[in-house]
């Protein structure tokens, strides 16, 4: 009996130690995220505002956002789940109706959001910001072996770090 409590410490010791490395993992790529983002929609500004002193700049700046969503949609295409905001995905996934692999969805969502909502697209921050969060979670799930109830825990734990 003593040894089944030390063995369930141990193991709620681990999964507190893998969660803590997940929610500043996913702390860094969500901040670095929106940073990103801040950072591309500022140089989107400055763009627009030379235009005011040489109107032709307007056709490469349109052209500089035409191609930003080109390559977002690509990115997209080649991995429909990296699309949209992310949180129907992260649910089917907590409940096990669909698997994901973490790598592929996690660059491209990550390039795919900042070219997409540092061009000025109206999408919203939060959804990506809980898929990156979750994406970290299963592939420190995946690097420290977890179980599969761990790794659940553990994405869910990403979810809400990327969203806080």
């Amino acid at each position: 009996m003593e040894s089944e409590d030390r063995q369930t410490r141990k193991s709620n010791l681990r999964l507190l130690f893998e969660a803590l490395v997940v929610g500043l993992v996913a702390g860094i790529v969500v901040g670095s995220f929106r940073w990103l983002i801040g950072q591309t929609l500022a140089m989107w500004q400055k763009g627009y505002q030379a235009t005011h002193a040489n109107p032709a700049l307007l056709w490469l700046l349109a052209g500089g956002v035409l191609a930003s969503v080109i390559v977002a949609g690509f990115l997209v295409k080649q991995q429909p789940h990296a699309g949209g905001s992310g949180i129907p995905e992260v649910e089917l996934q907590l409940q096990g109706k669909l698997q994901l692999a973490w790598w592929p969805v996690f660059w491209r969502k990550f390039i795919g959001g900042v070219l997409s909502i540092g061009s000025g697209l109206f999408l919203g921050r939060e959804g990506p910001s809980i898929q990156l969060g979750s994406t970290v979670g299963q592939g420190v799930a995946q690097g420290f072996k977890a179980s599969k109830s761990d790794s659940r825990v553990l994405l869910a734990t990403g979810a809400a770090s990327g969203l806080s």
